[in-house]
């Protein structure tokens, strides 16, 4: 009986192996391999890497985020997983980046997967960790607040930055956008203080909401002359920019766009 046991594992063990792509997994091995044989700590590096994957056809377009300040984000897909960076850039020279890699789904092939991926990534139980190089330079206002942020919390920071999502608007193909999402957890208990520094943030999007705010509580700040010119030399710096119109990509005049979300009655 015991040995009719061990040939049954053992078949059952061979047939599931036998069930995953072996092209796939080859695919994905050698996707892996060479990421970690790049410098993670060199973004150059990284960012050459992906301009090289032509196979793949990443858009190498940059989305401006004004002042300066430009985000690329690529990906490599492969068989069961893909791997995808985001890149910083502040006057066309990159500042910080993240790269996301993936387990696949697969349990089965966990082990295998997260022994070829070494220890060029950390794990949080099963899951693989997001690296990220340098993030502090980007969990700031732009250059052109003069304030001081030493009392500003790490989730008002993160929000202020661009992986808070960098889409304007309230909602698109029936889903919160992210950001506004982000925003509704720390509206409630901004101070003015708060809400001026993210009119400063590298996020447009956060720039944009905090701009909405400013318009519909106006009553809290009275007459600022600073705050008006401030918001006039966003909409010259980013005069348009793309949202979501039901499930569709359209191109939205940002004041008006603005303007209109100003009047919404908050939810």
């Amino acid at each position: 009986m015991r040995q009719i046991l061990i040939i049954l594992t053992f078949s059952l063990a061979s047939i599931q192996s036998n069930a995953y792509n072996p092209f796939w997994i080859n695919a994905d091995k050698k996707l892996i391999t060479a990421i970690t044989n790049l410098d993670k700590n060199n973004p150059k590096e990284i960012e050459q890497y992906f301009k090289n994957q032509r196979i793949q056809k990443c858009d190498s377009t940059k989305e401006n985020l004004g002042f300066g300040w430009k985000v690329w984000s690529p990906g490599i897909g492969s068989g069961y997983i893909a791997i995808s960076a985001i890149f910083y850039y502040y006057n066309d020279s990159i500042v910080s980046y993240s790269m996301t890699p993936q387990l696949p789904e697969e349990k089965g092939l966990f082990q295998r997967y997260k022994k070829w991926y070494k220890n060029y990534f950390e794990y949080s139980d099963s899951s693989i960790q997001t690296f990220r190089f340098n993030e502090s330079s980007i969990l700031k206002p732009l250059k052109e607040y003069e304030g001081n942020i030493n009392s500003i919390s790490s989730e008002i920071l993160n929000y202020m930055a661009p992986n808070s999502g960098t889409m304007y608007g309230y909602a698109g193909g029936g889903i919160i956008q992210q950001n506004r999402t982000a925003f509704d957890k720390i509206k409630s208990y901004l101070t003015n203080e708060e809400l001026v520094i993210l009119l400063y943030s590298i996020n447009p999007a956060s720039r944009f909401t905090a701009i909405e705010y400013y318009w519909k509580h106006k009553e809290r700040f009275g007459k600022q002359e600073s705050i008006d010119e401030w918001i006039e030399q966003n909409f010259k710096e980013i005069p348009t920019f793309k949202s979501t119109s039901g499930c569709f990509a359209v191109t939205e005049e940002t004041r008006s766009y603005v303007y209109m979300h100003s009047l919404m009655i908050d939810k």
